[in-house]
């Protein structure tokens, strides 16, 4: 797919894993405050827009260099192949090449993940981070994420600093000397909204660990209340209309239906990273009863589906359009709380099989 155009604003999202007792484990997600939020309880992993200011600003390569990161522990984090999605694509020319080998301002697998880490601490005050010594455990076994907790600093004031000027970010890091835990997420999807979505954005979505809850302080201006729940939890406070998630939310929690381990997810999230990842862009049909969004690998996806810029209309019905389809990969989505996939495909990249809600939630 060709480079989406500057109608698709570039944001990071992180998906904070958290073990609780037992195997068990859960996510952190987000109520959106009344002001930024599309709907009433809408709910969302920590994250937010690149800034192109404080994210690819070049002084961050002479800040990491001087802290001594390993030039191939950066390099570790850019996966070089030929299915890389748009939204990873090379931005900008003439910076010195000292670690990629290539005129490129940014690595995005770096800066979109200085998105994620900043974002999570501009909304709920967690900073994932590492300092000198914590730096000398990077190597072949990858470990859960590093937190700022231990660290004596006014977290509320350089929050608040950081969410007005996200530049700031890289001078909290100055002067708590840290450098911010990249290695510690791990690439886990993408999506970009539908090609009708006048305001659109793409959407990197990384995953994270920690071995415990960190403290959170919660930004007035952006967020609400904030939730630890299992992902099925989460999808039955969505059918129950306490929290509204859109579908890469929903999407991304039923993958999760299929591991209940937070040892298992975290080996096969940091394992299946390093397969890539496929940018999901949905086309719209609009069948005589209803509608559908189609996704990559269906046989009614289309070559160029950022151009489909008006819902296809069909004549048929949503089970007459679906059972002329060989291969499927495709949901129903009613805008409120109704959601099914209809999957019949090898997940691509290696990935988890998304499943339809249980039973006993669908009752609800």
């Amino acid at each position: 797919m060709s480079q989406l155009s500057n109608k698709w604003r570039t944001s990071a999202s992180l998906i904070l894993v958290s073990a609780v007792a037992g195997e068990d484990y859960q996510l952190l997600m987000l109520k959106r405050s009344d002001v930024t939020s599309m709907a009433m309880n809408h709910a969302v992993f920590p994250g937010g827009m690149l800034d192109t200011q404080g994210d690819e600003n070049v002084a961050w390569l002479d800040y990491l260099e001087q802290f001594g990161v390993p030039q191939e522990a950066l390099r570790s984090l850019v996966l070089i192949n030929d299915q890389r999605p748009s939204i990873l694509a090379p931005q900008g020319t003439g910076c010195y090449d000292r670690f990629f080998k290539r005129s490129t301002i940014w690595a995005r697998e770096i800066t979109l993940r200085l998105t994620a880490v900043r974002e999570c601490f501009e909304e709920v005050g967690i900073l994932l981070c590492r300092n000198r010594e914590q730096l000398k455990e990077l190597g072949a076994i990858v470990s859960t994420a590093q937190t700022s907790d231990g660290l004596q600093f006014d977290r509320e004031a350089w929050q608040r600093r950081v969410h007005n000027h996200p530049a700031d970010f890289l001078e909290l890091c100055r002067e708590l000397q840290v450098v911010p835990d990249l290695w510690a997420l791990h690439e886990w999807s993408a999506w970009a909204s539908p090609a009708p979505v006048k305001k659109g954005h793409q959407t990197m979505f990384f995953m994270a660990f920690v071995d415990e809850q960190p403290r959170l302080l919660a930004e007035p201006s952006e967020v609400k209340e904030c939730l630890w729940r299992t992902p099925l939890e989460l999808l039955r406070l969505h059918r129950l209309g306490e929290v509204w998630l859109m579908p890469p939310q929903i999407y991304e929690l039923t993958r999760l239906l299929g591991i209940k381990s937070y040892r298992k997810l975290f080996d096969f999230s940091a394992n299946r990273s390093r397969l890539g990842i496929t940018l999901f862009l949905p086309v719209g049909y609009a069948c005589s009863d209803g509608v559908l969004y189609v996704l990559p690998g269906d046989d009614a996806y289309l070559p160029e589906p950022h151009l489909a810029t008006e819902f296809v209309s069909l004549s048929e019905t949503t089970q007459e359009f679906i059972a002329r389809a060989k291969y499927l990969h495709r949901y129903e989505y009613d805008g409120v709380s109704s959601w099914k996939v209809h999957f019949n495909l090898a997940p691509f990249n290696g990935h988890l099989m998304p499943r339809n809600l249980p039973a006993e939630v669908q009752k609800l």
